[in-house]
């Protein structure tokens, strides 16, 4: 029973190990998350949250987040492990025009937009992952 012991601690402490370097090693993605907070979410708003927490389940990501309709776009937070949203009202019309201007937005490996149906139009949006919500 001895032996068993000693050789199962050993597979133990040698596929610790080389879990443990494997996550070290790998490399973190960085998302970026523009939220659209105009009039058109408004239906879709309570969805939002949800859709954010299934977006940051991916493993080895870090987030940026910033939210914006006509009037202004603003930057939430930089990269951190998790998407925190809170405090936004969806108001104004929609304007995707400042949703590249952000250094995150540049800086990412992966943009995500989250819109809805009759929202503004995303031609234009070129590289970005864009999540549609619906009433």
């Amino acid at each position: 029973m001895k032996p068993f012991a000693i050789w199962l601690a050993i597979v133990v402490v040698v596929f610790g190990a080389y879990a443990l370097i494997a996550s070290s090693l790998r490399e973190t993605t960085q998302v970026f998350v523009f939220v659209d907070s105009s009039n058109p979410m408004e239906p879709v708003w309570g969805d939002v949250q949800r859709e954010l927490d299934r977006i940051d389940d991916r493993s080895s990501s870090e987030f940026a987040l910033a939210h914006g309709q006509s009037r202004s776009a603003e930057l939430l937070h930089s990269w951190q492990p998790e998407l925190e949203f809170s405090g936004v009202t969806p108001f104004a019309p929609c304007s995707f025009e400042g949703i590249g201007t952000f250094t995150e937005a540049g800086e990412a490996d992966d943009r995500i937009l989250v819109t809805t149906v009759g929202s503004c139009p995303t031609d234009a949006l070129e590289d970005w992952e864009i999540v549609v919500l619906e009433p």
